[in-house]
């Protein structure tokens, strides 16, 4: 079946222990009326920053500990199968808001903050595309950004948004040390996890919003992260110390993946770094101070600890946006969806980070694989698990559903919208066979069944992987099954999703170049470290 009811593994919490022995009934059937039932909905979606759906509890991580997450999950449903476009923030955060895949929209990578500051103020990854929020805005919605926007100017608001309290840059140094600009206002936010501060911001958006008019709160919270600096080691949150007396159940310590061995051309010299400046270093040299500290993490009590804290800091900002919203009687017309721009490894696969710390880049369940969870009054039945496929293509088209405007349609998004999946008889009406996404020279399709990468030509060869006897996808079994039937049929799907949801301009596969950088993307992809550590290696070297 496509939609299951599902025991929720919660620790804590007598409530769910009850919810749980009442989640008995084997069908969810979202009821339509609540859709839009003459009063448009609330909307609030909770973005979460590099946490994969193995990170949390109801997805089966037995060492997390996210009991407002859970709740939210037991009070709605969540979604087993959701992957993300592509396993890098501004692509996945541009997806989410036009419904388009990076071929589309034209970002592949991270938006370097460096080249968006030299660019004309004001200027926008997306002021050319249909967004969620300049649609709802335009249908009487109050909008709002809160948190990592990562896709433009973060100096003014962009694309629809009126409230906007913005980090004015992509990559976090320090959970600790930042800056916001609020409505134009640039304010210091120092000495406080900066997950915790934008928690702030938007329950006092909620304090003061109006409840005359439906509202968009967009709320990106900048962690769990699961990158150095900020996850190597110890944290200095409140519940760091809880964690790291654990014995680990569920956090994966593997040996570490030759690919990143193979990577490193020899030692790492901060000092030789800070004395003559990035400029005076090879890429080689900047990637080996990245793989060296992810490598330092794998296998590291400290760093497993830190990353599950981080994951409570965000589950603690669910719960006062949830609190907020109960506090002005606003959660029975209030939807809250939940979320992750991609997922990361944490160890999974002999590495931490990011797709692209593979060359060519791999595309693991563990990075692809995003928590999906809604929270809607019209759950006739709560807690209960969907199995559907869904592309993070899909969601954008479901936000506007669950606005009521139907009337405006997502030009040439391959999402579906799937606020009104029913049962009927064990099937769907999301029929979908597979979900597809990519990383600039990789693209992948997902089946029931198969994992399969395919590289652009001299980037490496495909992989295949058979998820339902290897769901960790340490077998690549392409070599024995490179002519079969299974990879000519998954190849010509890939294939023909591509050619169908690619836009010329923005087409790495045929030589064009992405927004945002360098003119010649595809050999620089094979020499060059991620563009954000070139503005920040100074604050970078500090944490060595």
């Amino acid at each position: 079946m496509s939609f299951q009811s599902h025991n929720l593994t919660m620790k804590t919490a007598p409530l769910v222990i009850m919810i749980r022995r009442l989640l008995l009934i084997a069908t969810v059937t979202f009821c339509p009326q609540y859709v839009n039932a003459g009063n448009p909905m609330n909307i609030v979606f909770i973005l979460a920053d590099n946490q994969s759906a193995a990170a949390l509890p109801i997805y089966g991580n037995r060492d997390s500990i996210t009991p407002h997450i859970d709740q939210l999950a037991a009070r709605g449903t969540y979604f087993s199968r959701a992957f993300a476009a592509s396993g890098m923030c501004s692509p996945t955060r541009a997806t989410l808001l036009t419904g388009l895949m990076p071929s589309q929209h034209g970002l592949h990578n991270a938006l370097h903050d460096d080249w968006v500051d030299k660019l004309k103020p004001g200027w926008s990854a997306l002021q050319s595309f249909q967004t969620v929020p300049s649609i709802l805005q335009s249908h009487g919605y109050e909008t709002a950004m809160i948190g990592k926007w990562h896709l433009g100017d973060a100096r003014t608001p962009q694309i629809g948004f009126r409230h906007w309290v913005a980090l004015p840059y992509g990559h976090t140094i320090d959970f600790w040390q930042n800056h916001l600009i609020e409505n134009g206002t640039l304010i210091d936010v120092s000495g406080r996890h900066i997950v915790d501060v934008l928690a702030e911001k938007a329950v006092s958006y909620l304090q003061q919003v109006s409840d005359k008019k439906p509202f968009y709160l967009q709320l990106n919270l900048d962690g769990p992260y699961a990158l150095p600096p900020t996850n190597y080691g110890p944290a200095k949150n409140r519940y760091y110390e809880k964690f790291a007396q654990m014995d680990f159940k569920s956090m994966p310590v593997e040996p570490l993946d030759d690919n990143l061995l193979r990577r490193l051309n020899g030692p790492f010299n901060p000092e030789h770094a800070i004395e003559n400046g990035i400029d005076s270093m090879a890429a080689g040299e900047i990637w080996n101070s990245i793989l060296y500290r992810t490598i330092r993490m794998q296998g590291d009590k400290s760093s497993y600890a830190n990353f599950l804290s981080q994951n409570a800091i965000v589950d603690d900002a669910v719960g006062k946006v949830w609190a907020a919203l109960k506090a002005r009687n606003l959660e029975k017309n209030t939807i809250i969806v939940y979320s992750s721009d991609q997922g990361n490894h944490f160890g999974q696969n002999g590495t931490w980070g990011h797709t692209i710390w593979f060359w060519p880049s791999h595309l693991h369940e563990v990075a692809m694989n995003i928590p999906l969870i809604v929270y809607h009054p019209g759950f006739q039945t709560p807690g209960s698990r969907s199995d559907v496929l869904i592309g993070q293509y899909d969601i954008a088209s479901t936000l506007l559903e669950y606005a009521g405007i139907n009337s405006v349609k997502l030009n040439n998004s391959p999402g579906q919208s799937f606020a009104h999946i029913e049962l009927e008889n064990g099937t769907n009406n999301l029929a979908r066979q597979a979900v597809f996404f990519e990383q600039e020279e990789s693209r992948g399709i997902r089946t029931d069944s198969y994992a399969y990468w395919k590289r652009n030509e001299g980037m490496g060869e495909p992989a295949l992987f058979d998820v339902q006897l290897d769901p960790q996808q340490r077998n690549n079994i392409f070599p024995q099954m490179k002519n079969s039937d299974v990879v000519k049929k998954l190849d010509e799907q890939l294939v023909r999703f591509f050619s169908r949801y690619s836009e010329p301009e923005y087409d790495l596969w045929k030589g064009e170049v992405a927004r945002g950088t360098t003119p010649n993307p595809l050999p620089w992809l094979k020499q060059n470290p991620l563009p954000w550590i070139k503005k920040y290696w100074n604050d970078f070297l500090a944490t060595q």
